[in-house]
Protein backbone atom coordinates (compact mmCIF):
# COMPACT_ATOMS: atom_id res chain seq x y z
CA UNK A 1 0.00 0.00 0.00
CA UNK A 2 1.05 3.52 -0.98
CA UNK A 3 0.80 6.29 1.66
CA UNK A 4 0.91 9.85 2.09
CA UNK A 5 0.82 12.14 5.20
CA UNK A 6 -0.41 15.44 4.63
CA UNK A 7 0.34 18.38 7.20
CA UNK A 8 -1.11 21.83 6.92
CA UNK A 9 -2.01 24.70 9.17
CA UNK A 10 -3.76 27.77 8.42
CA UNK A 11 -6.10 30.36 10.02
CA UNK A 12 -9.02 28.38 12.17
CA UNK A 13 -11.80 29.02 9.87
CA UNK A 14 -15.12 26.71 9.35
CA UNK A 15 -14.70 23.84 6.98
CA UNK A 16 -11.09 23.08 6.62
CA UNK A 17 -11.15 19.23 7.80
CA UNK A 18 -14.53 19.14 5.09
CA UNK A 19 -12.58 20.69 2.22
CA UNK A 20 -8.97 18.74 2.71
CA UNK A 21 -11.34 15.75 3.36
CA UNK A 22 -13.07 16.05 0.07
CA UNK A 23 -10.28 16.47 -2.00
CA UNK A 24 -8.50 13.09 -0.95
CA UNK A 25 -11.35 11.75 -1.74
CA UNK A 26 -12.57 13.34 -4.63
CA UNK A 27 -9.03 12.05 -5.96
CA UNK A 28 -9.02 8.51 -5.01
CA UNK A 29 -7.42 8.50 -1.86
CA UNK A 30 -9.21 6.79 1.81
CA UNK A 31 -8.12 8.70 4.69
CA UNK A 32 -6.82 6.28 7.57
CA UNK A 33 -5.92 8.34 10.07
CA UNK A 34 -6.77 12.30 10.25
CA UNK A 35 -5.46 14.39 13.49
CA UNK A 36 -6.51 18.49 14.19
CA UNK A 37 -5.57 20.38 16.92
CA UNK A 38 -7.23 24.52 17.06
CA UNK A 39 -5.06 27.09 18.98
CA UNK A 40 -7.51 29.49 20.71
CA UNK A 41 -5.08 31.90 21.47
CA UNK A 42 -3.61 32.54 17.73
CA UNK A 43 -6.86 31.25 15.84
CA UNK A 44 -4.52 28.75 13.91
CA UNK A 45 -5.58 25.39 12.79
CA UNK A 46 -3.16 22.72 12.65
CA UNK A 47 -3.88 19.21 10.88
CA UNK A 48 -1.94 15.59 9.89
CA UNK A 49 -3.54 13.03 7.31
CA UNK A 50 -2.45 10.06 6.69
CA UNK A 51 -3.98 8.41 3.77
CA UNK A 52 -4.08 5.28 1.24
CA UNK A 53 -3.00 6.92 -1.80
CA UNK A 54 -2.27 3.56 -3.86
CA UNK A 55 -5.29 4.24 -6.57
CA UNK A 56 -4.76 8.15 -7.19
CA UNK A 57 -7.16 8.97 -10.42
CA UNK A 58 -4.11 11.17 -11.07
CA UNK A 59 -0.61 11.66 -11.75
CA UNK A 60 1.29 12.66 -7.88
CA UNK A 61 2.07 15.92 -9.67
CA UNK A 62 -1.53 16.97 -10.42
CA UNK A 63 -2.16 16.19 -6.73
CA UNK A 64 0.13 18.21 -5.69
CA UNK A 65 -1.04 21.12 -7.95
CA UNK A 66 -4.21 20.81 -6.80
CA UNK A 67 -3.28 20.89 -2.93
CA UNK A 68 -1.30 23.68 -3.60
CA UNK A 69 -4.67 25.63 -5.11
CA UNK A 70 -6.88 24.29 -2.06
CA UNK A 71 -4.00 26.01 -0.24
CA UNK A 72 -4.22 29.30 -1.95
CA UNK A 73 -7.48 29.46 -0.62
CA UNK A 74 -7.43 29.32 2.61
CA UNK A 75 -3.70 30.37 3.09
CA UNK A 76 -2.57 27.16 4.41
CA UNK A 77 1.53 25.82 4.33
CA UNK A 78 0.69 22.33 3.41
CA UNK A 79 3.65 19.96 3.40
CA UNK A 80 3.14 16.29 1.75
CA UNK A 81 5.05 13.28 2.00
CA UNK A 82 4.78 9.94 0.50
CA UNK A 83 5.79 6.56 1.84
CA UNK A 84 8.19 5.71 -0.63
CA UNK A 85 10.44 9.14 0.55
CA UNK A 86 12.22 7.89 3.15
CA UNK A 87 14.25 10.59 4.90
CA UNK A 88 17.88 10.63 5.19
CA UNK A 89 19.08 10.43 8.57
CA UNK A 90 22.72 11.87 9.73
CA UNK A 91 24.19 11.55 13.54
CA UNK A 92 27.04 13.84 14.97
CA UNK A 93 28.16 12.94 18.07
CA UNK A 94 31.09 13.58 20.55
CA UNK A 95 32.85 11.32 22.98
CA UNK A 96 29.57 10.16 24.88
CA UNK A 97 27.92 6.97 23.64
CA UNK A 98 24.65 6.35 25.00
CA UNK A 99 22.48 8.04 23.14
CA UNK A 100 24.84 6.97 19.99
CA UNK A 101 23.98 3.53 20.66
CA UNK A 102 19.83 4.09 21.71
CA UNK A 103 19.71 5.20 17.95
CA UNK A 104 21.36 2.60 16.50
CA UNK A 105 20.18 0.01 17.75
CA UNK A 106 16.42 1.58 17.29
CA UNK A 107 17.25 1.72 13.65
CA UNK A 108 18.33 -1.57 13.31
CA UNK A 109 15.42 -2.60 14.86
CA UNK A 110 13.08 -0.94 12.80
CA UNK A 111 11.87 1.88 15.26
CA UNK A 112 13.02 4.69 13.09
CA UNK A 113 11.19 5.29 9.79
CA UNK A 114 14.91 6.46 7.96
CA UNK A 115 17.87 5.31 6.56
CA UNK A 116 20.64 6.42 8.25
CA UNK A 117 23.62 7.64 6.03
CA UNK A 118 26.37 8.86 7.85
CA UNK A 119 28.01 9.53 11.29
CA UNK A 120 30.31 12.67 11.64
CA UNK A 121 32.28 12.83 14.93
CA UNK A 122 35.04 15.48 15.93
CA UNK A 123 36.85 12.87 17.62
CA UNK A 124 37.40 8.99 16.60
CA UNK A 125 36.68 7.11 19.95
CA UNK A 126 32.78 5.90 18.65
CA UNK A 127 34.27 5.07 14.94
CA UNK A 128 34.61 1.55 16.11
CA UNK A 129 30.32 1.73 17.37
CA UNK A 130 29.80 3.07 13.56
CA UNK A 131 32.01 -0.04 11.79
CA UNK A 132 29.88 -2.62 14.89
CA UNK A 133 26.94 -1.26 12.88
CA UNK A 134 28.17 -0.74 9.34
CA UNK A 135 27.46 2.72 8.89
CA UNK A 136 29.84 5.28 7.40
CA UNK A 137 31.89 7.76 9.87
CA UNK A 138 34.11 10.43 9.04
CA UNK A 139 36.20 11.91 11.72
CA UNK A 140 35.90 16.20 11.20
CA UNK A 141 37.87 17.45 13.82
CA UNK A 142 36.99 20.74 14.96
CA UNK A 143 39.13 23.76 16.18
CA UNK A 144 38.31 27.40 16.99
CA UNK A 145 40.81 28.56 14.14
CA UNK A 146 39.67 26.52 11.41
CA UNK A 147 35.81 26.19 13.06
CA UNK A 148 34.34 27.23 9.67
CA UNK A 149 36.32 24.55 7.50
CA UNK A 150 35.44 22.03 9.89
CA UNK A 151 31.16 23.04 9.09
CA UNK A 152 31.83 23.51 5.30
CA UNK A 153 33.33 19.92 5.05
CA UNK A 154 30.52 18.50 6.97
CA UNK A 155 28.01 20.66 4.77
CA UNK A 156 29.53 19.10 1.88
CA UNK A 157 29.51 15.17 3.36
CA UNK A 158 26.28 15.92 4.12
CA UNK A 159 25.32 17.21 0.70
CA UNK A 160 26.97 14.25 -1.07
CA UNK A 161 25.26 11.66 1.05
CA UNK A 162 21.77 13.28 0.93
CA UNK A 163 21.20 13.96 4.15
CA UNK A 164 17.81 15.04 5.16
CA UNK A 165 17.65 16.06 8.68
CA UNK A 166 20.64 16.02 11.35
CA UNK A 167 20.60 14.40 14.90
CA UNK A 168 22.74 15.87 17.71
CA UNK A 169 23.61 12.67 19.54
CA UNK A 170 25.11 14.54 22.49
CA UNK A 171 27.18 16.55 19.96
CA UNK A 172 29.70 18.94 22.22
CA UNK A 173 30.25 21.73 19.81
CA UNK A 174 28.14 24.77 19.28
CA UNK A 175 26.94 24.90 15.47
CA UNK A 176 27.08 28.53 13.85
CA UNK A 177 24.00 30.49 12.92
CA UNK A 178 24.87 29.56 8.79
CA UNK A 179 25.13 26.07 9.72
CA UNK A 180 21.73 25.69 11.81
CA UNK A 181 20.05 28.11 8.88
CA UNK A 182 20.45 25.27 6.17
CA UNK A 183 18.85 22.71 8.02
CA UNK A 184 15.58 25.28 9.89
CA UNK A 185 13.57 22.67 11.81
CA UNK A 186 15.85 19.36 10.17
CA UNK A 187 18.39 19.78 13.45
CA UNK A 188 17.47 17.58 16.57
CA UNK A 189 19.39 17.99 19.75
CA UNK A 190 19.05 16.60 23.06
CA UNK A 191 19.45 19.47 26.01
CA UNK A 192 20.87 17.40 29.58
CA UNK A 193 18.76 19.75 30.91
CA UNK A 194 15.00 21.03 31.83
CA UNK A 195 15.11 23.44 29.13
CA UNK A 196 14.53 26.85 29.23
CA UNK A 197 16.20 26.15 32.69
CA UNK A 198 19.87 25.84 32.86
CA UNK A 199 21.41 26.29 29.31
CA UNK A 200 24.63 25.97 28.54
CA UNK A 201 27.42 23.90 29.89
CA UNK A 202 27.30 21.69 32.85
CA UNK A 203 23.29 21.55 33.56
CA UNK A 204 23.39 18.96 36.01
CA UNK A 205 25.99 20.83 38.26
CA UNK A 206 23.90 24.11 37.42
CA UNK A 207 20.57 21.93 38.65
CA UNK A 208 22.51 20.67 41.97
CA UNK A 209 23.65 24.30 42.57
CA UNK A 210 20.21 25.39 42.99
CA UNK A 211 19.11 22.58 44.67
CA UNK A 212 16.23 21.82 42.48
CA UNK A 213 13.68 18.63 43.36
CA UNK A 214 13.23 17.83 39.07
CA UNK A 215 15.59 17.29 36.85
CA UNK A 216 15.43 16.77 33.34
CA UNK A 217 16.07 16.52 29.57
CA UNK A 218 14.92 17.81 26.68
CA UNK A 219 15.13 17.40 22.91
CA UNK A 220 14.88 20.43 20.51
CA UNK A 221 15.30 21.73 16.93
CA UNK A 222 18.65 23.41 16.98
CA UNK A 223 18.60 27.16 16.49
CA UNK A 224 20.88 30.15 16.29
CA UNK A 225 20.12 30.81 19.37
CA UNK A 226 21.77 28.85 21.94
CA UNK A 227 19.57 25.68 23.64
CA UNK A 228 16.19 27.88 22.86
CA UNK A 229 14.97 26.10 19.31
CA UNK A 230 11.23 24.38 19.87
CA UNK A 231 11.10 21.72 21.97
CA UNK A 232 10.27 18.36 20.99
CA UNK A 233 9.93 16.68 23.52
CA UNK A 234 11.18 16.40 27.67
CA UNK A 235 11.53 14.35 30.79
CA UNK A 236 12.24 14.53 33.85
CA UNK A 237 12.72 12.32 37.56
CA UNK A 238 12.80 13.87 40.75
CA UNK A 239 16.12 14.49 42.45
CA UNK A 240 16.31 15.27 46.85
CA UNK A 241 19.29 16.60 48.71
CA UNK A 242 21.19 13.45 48.66
CA UNK A 243 21.83 13.23 45.03
CA UNK A 244 24.84 14.13 43.99
CA UNK A 245 26.13 15.84 40.31
CA UNK A 246 27.39 12.04 39.13
CA UNK A 247 23.98 9.95 40.71
CA UNK A 248 22.26 13.15 38.25
CA UNK A 249 24.12 12.88 35.45
CA UNK A 250 23.90 9.00 35.60
CA UNK A 251 20.15 9.15 35.68
CA UNK A 252 19.72 12.07 33.40
CA UNK A 253 21.03 9.07 30.57
CA UNK A 254 18.14 7.53 29.91
CA UNK A 255 16.28 10.37 30.11
CA UNK A 256 18.18 11.78 27.23
CA UNK A 257 18.12 8.56 25.44
CA UNK A 258 14.47 9.00 25.86
CA UNK A 259 13.72 12.22 24.43
CA UNK A 260 15.74 12.24 21.46
CA UNK A 261 14.87 8.77 20.34
CA UNK A 262 10.90 9.83 20.88
CA UNK A 263 12.01 13.26 18.51
CA UNK A 264 13.96 11.28 16.30
CA UNK A 265 10.96 9.11 15.33
CA UNK A 266 8.61 11.78 15.15
CA UNK A 267 10.33 13.29 12.81
CA UNK A 268 10.98 11.07 10.63
CA UNK A 269 7.24 10.68 10.47
CA UNK A 270 6.75 13.34 10.02
CA UNK A 271 4.42 13.96 13.00
CA UNK A 272 5.63 17.25 13.96
CA UNK A 273 4.75 20.55 13.30
CA UNK A 274 6.73 24.21 13.98
CA UNK A 275 4.70 27.61 14.61
CA UNK A 276 6.80 30.03 15.45
CA UNK A 277 8.28 29.15 18.76
CA UNK A 278 6.16 25.90 19.38
CA UNK A 279 5.78 22.54 18.03
CA UNK A 280 2.66 20.78 17.42
CA UNK A 281 3.51 16.80 17.89
CA UNK A 282 0.83 14.60 16.65
CA UNK A 283 0.96 11.20 18.57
Amino acid sequence: METAILRLHCRDVKGIVFHVSRFIYEHNGNIINAEQHAEPITHRFFMRVYFDCSELNCTRENFQAGLRELAGKFEMDAELTFSDQRKRMAIMVSKYDHCLYDLLLRHQYGEINADLALIVSNHRDLESVASAFHIPFFHVPVTVSAKAEAEAKTLALFEAHQVDFIVLARYMQILTDDFTGRYENRIINVHHGFLPAFKGAKPYHQAYGHGVKIIGATSHYATAELDMGPIIEQETIRVDHTHSVEAMVAMGRDLERNVLASAVKAHAADRIMVYQRRTIVFR
